[in-house]
């Protein structure tokens, strides 16, 4: 006779790809590990991991974040990392992916669709424009917030 053993219902965050902040190397999502490894500068190829997480092309992820190409080119051929500025921007962009994603739990499409469209919490703006400024990605980070905590206002 075999025993039934229910197993809980497995959630779709439970289901959910690994976050950004992970799939790119940082060694955290926020705090002063990751303020320590900003300051060092990221690596070049971190962008090729953003790129693939997201599926994004590096110039709209250059462009989203506010990052000068030609300056990327430049450090990946010298073997540079990334300035402190350029670190500080991708990893504000990281933030608000995975922000993003955890909101539509776990569903990475259904997050980048909402950060494409016009959001009427934003003055109609899309997440994606404010990215590039820290007071842009707090908004629609702090939206983020509020949208989880039923707050529309």
């Amino acid at each position: 006779m075999r025993n039934y053993i229910p197993t809980p219902p497995t959630s779709n965050i439970a289901l959910a790809i690994k976050p950004l902040w992970r799939f790119a190397g940082l060694p955290a999502e926020r705090g002063i590990e990751l303020t320590h490894f900003l300051r060092q500068g990221l690596s070049v190829s971190v962008l090729d991991d953003i790129q693939e997480w997201s599926g994004m092309t590096k110039s709209e992820l250059l462009r989203i974040s506010g990052i000068n190409e030609r300056n990327i080119s430049r450090r990946k051929n010298a073997g540079q990392p990334l300035n402190i500025d350029e670190s500080e921007r991708i990893a504000r962009l990281v933030r608000v992916f995975d922000a993003a994603v955890r909101l539509f739990n776990g569903d990475k499409t259904a997050a980048t669709n909402w950060l494409n469209q016009p959001v009427k919490g934003l003055g109609h703006i899309r997440p994606i424009e404010l990215i590039a400024t820290e007071s842009g990605a707090l908004e629609v980070i702090d939206l983020i917030g509020r949208i989880e905590h039923g707050v529309f206002s």
